[in-house]
């Protein structure tokens, strides 16, 4: 939903200091994208475009093997790329 993403960019600490106006495009811009379990969503050093908000299920987050995290559902993944217009920084699955 629009609240869950507008939720999870203000808790995020890259993208919480936009503008309001600034993330309500970006909230607006947004669409539902399924993937199934163990897809990869982001390959660490690829180019980036899109940003992702998580409604539900968990993904794990490693960058050159190692795991770094797992984030489950309200959380922000691929802002960086965006942000700072630099490859994949992770590998999410």
């Amino acid at each position: 939903s629009k609240d869950l993403i507008k939720e999870a960019i203000l808790d995020n600490d890259f993208m919480k200091n936009l503008e309001l106006s600034q993330i309500q495009e970006i909230v607006d811009c947004m669409y539902p994208v399924e993937y199934g379990k163990d897809s990869c969503i982001i390959k660490e050093g690829d180019v980036g475009s899109l940003v992702y908000v998580m409604e539900d299920g968990k993904v794990e987050v490693t960058k050159e093997g190692v795991k770094l995290c797992t984030m489950g559902p309200g959380k922000v993944f691929g802002e960086l790329a965006i942000l700072y217009n630099c490859t994949r920084t992770a590998t999410v699955k």
